[in-house]
């Protein structure tokens, strides 16, 4: 015959409540802990890699200062790969350094060449255009000498070119009373150091250290006190004050 189980509910009910008591206490410690733990890691405000960026070897880019260590491989790389969201349009456009293609997509409706949503310049905004276009190339993917024609048209179809293309006639448009030719290459520069970030951190170190700059380099320059690396003049010129284009390497 099976015992009678009712004879021992009263005592099971006891250890019922018991371990619930404890399986509530433990989740309220751990729910605790989550969130102490979140607050000292500073996920409550923010996401971790935004924490840890400054710790970060690449450069923050959101107001365009970056100090330089003096250390040539380090300023190379801060230089050339910056991170974080751009100053002025990087919000306007939900664009971000360290969401390259996202960003890619959004810039590259603008191009008034291919662009699925063309900004026409024309005037004295056309000729900002061709001037900042001229200035910069995509070498490590186009086979042309800029990503502009003189006369202003897309000289190359890559999603590279596209993009700088049309963030340029974003600012130019848009902004073209806040940044000066220069600082629009700059962020032109900044982009391409993304795309091409093995590349561009080898050829900021080789500048670096020679002291003979292409435009795009000395737009990442611009506005920095530049430590002097091997003999070099610690003084880079401006980016529109160099005239010849930077030579282009293969093809896409």
């Amino acid at each position: 015959m099976p015992k009678d189980l009712t004879v021992f509910s009263p005592k099971l009910k006891i250890i019922n409540l018991v371990l619930l008591g404890v399986v509530g206490a433990s989740m309220i410690a751990s729910g605790w802990f989550m969130g102490e733990t979140k607050d000292k890691l500073g996920l409550n405000n923010q996401g971790l890699f935004d924490r840890l960026s400054p710790l970060s070897l690449f450069g923050g880019a959101g107001d365009g200062k970056i100090k330089l260590s003096g250390n040539l491989g380090e300023d190379a790389v801060k230089l050339a790969v910056v991170t974080g969201v751009p100053d002025k349009y990087g919000q306007e456009l939900a664009v971000n350094f360290d969401q390259v293609q996202q960003s890619m997509n959004v810039m590259k409706q603008f191009d008034p060449g291919y662009g699925a949503n063309k900004i026409v310049l024309t005037g004295e905004a056309l000729k900002r255009y061709t001037d900042v276009g001229l200035r910069i190339s995509c070498e490590y993917c186009c086979g042309a000498k800029a990503i502009v024609f003189a006369n202003g048209e897309a000289a190359c179809g890559c999603a590279h070119s596209q993009a700088m293309r049309g963030l340029a006639a974003y600012l130019i448009e848009k902004h073209g009373a806040e940044y000066t030719d220069d600082q629009i290459l700059r962020e032109l520069a900044r982009w391409k150091g993304r795309y091409f970030p093995k590349q561009m951190s080898k050829k900021m170190t080789e500048q670096l250290q020679n002291g003979q700059y292409t435009p795009d380099m000395a737009a990442l320059l611009l506005e920095l006190e530049v430590p002097k690396y091997s003999g070099q003049s610690a003084d880079a010129p401006l980016p529109s004050s160099i005239k010849d284009a930077p030579g282009m390497v293969g093809g896409c």
